[in-house]
């Protein structure tokens, strides 16, 4: 890994890390049953996943060319 993306790891999980610390010794964020935390975390993840799957084929459709494939009949003058 380069280090640019090391320093981006670290930017994100240290943080993430303090907070399950402090959930976990009860300082901090106090979530409300166990369901919420289970609810949320489906939840969140199936959303990046959508967004990824839909950003995937995006990619895929311009790479392919279907993008340059359809044409528009609005300016044509024929019926």
């Amino acid at each position: 890994m380069s280090k640019k993306t090391v320093l981006i790891l670290i930017l994100v999980l240290v943080p993430v890390a303090g907070m399950v610390l402090a959930a976990a010794m009860g300082w901090g964020i106090k979530f409300p049953n166990a369901h919420f935390v289970i609810a949320f975390a489906i939840g969140a993840t199936l959303t990046v996943l959508l967004a990824v799957g839909l950003f995937t084929l995006s990619f895929m459709s311009s790479r392919r060319g279907y993008d340059d494939q359809t044409e528009n009949h609005q300016d044509s003058d024929e019926p």
